[in-house]
């Protein structure tokens, strides 16, 4: 596969060398592709520390963080972005792909927003695109690879993240270093039929659910922009005018 070299929060990586992702990489370069991360990834991440990446797209944060992660878990089930991690793989000897979408189940229908390949793709049924099956990994089963010691696990599953409670409950078993979950509220949204105003509702309450799960374990989570959790459902949520996604970020020291 063709790369080309792109120098993003203070490493070089190597990605596909493709015009769909050119205005992509434009903004990575810049600095306005979700800076937050990086920060978060950087602050957490050693030579001690595994990395799990649940939902890694086409390697941004997988092959960044592996110049620092003693090893790197990447997990995705869009066959177009499997194909390219697993191309790019062998430039980076820590970081292993399960091509797969977080689920107990043992295959799900994964859908396209457009073609695969995008960063929307999701086990939602919002897709206007063609849909494929997909194998479903258990949580228990990607932590498995992670072994024994601190782990820190990023998720990001555009909107599924409201239907994976189960999953991330089996989280708190293991000996987390910290976490962060990406929540697309606008997503989980679209997916549901009824009331819009019901439907809002709805995804307030199961986005404070989901902060909720790790509470006893880490704490509240920290949000970048919106302080603590109940301003974002606020303001964030229920009187915005589109819903807007963030990060839930949890961090412990051991």
């Amino acid at each position: 596969m063709k790369t080309v070299d792109i120098a993003y929060a203070g490493r070089t990586v190597a990605l596909p060398d493709s015009a769909a992702y050119a205005k992509f990489y434009r903004k990575l370069v810049a600095g306005s592709w979700e800076p937050h991360t990086f920060e978060v990834l950087a602050r957490n991440l050693d030579s001690g520390t595994v990395y799990v990446d649940i939902g890694a797209w086409i390697g941004v944060t997988p092959f960044w963080a592996s110049y620092s992660a003693k090893c790197v878990i990447a997990i995705e089930p869009d066959p177009k972005c499997c194909e390219i991690l697993k191309a790019l793989a062998p430039g980076y000897e820590n970081v292993k792909i399960f091509e797969g979408a977080l689920s107990a189940e043992k295959m799900v229908t994964l859908h396209a927003v457009g073609e695969f390949g995008s960063s929307e793709t999701s086990l939602l049924d919002i897709g206007e695109g063609s849909s494929v099956e997909a194998a479903g990994i258990a949580m228990e089963d990607i932590m498995r690879h992670a072994g024994t010691g601190p782990v820190f696990v990023k998720i990001d599953i555009e909107g599924y993240e409201y239907l994976s409670s189960v999953e991330f409950v089996k989280l708190t078993q293991y000996r987390l270093k910290g976490l962060q979950i990406a929540v697309h509220p606008m997503l989980y949204e679209r997916s549901l039929k009824g009331n819009w105003l019901l439907k809002r509702l709805r995804t307030a309450w199961k986005t404070w659910k989901l902060s909720q799960i790790f509470h006893d374990y880490f704490g509240p989570p920290a949000i970048a922009r919106h302080g603590g959790i109940f301003r974002y459902v606020v303001l964030g949520i229920l009187l915005s005018r589109r819903p807007r996604g963030t990060d839930l970020v949890f961090e412990r020291k051991f």
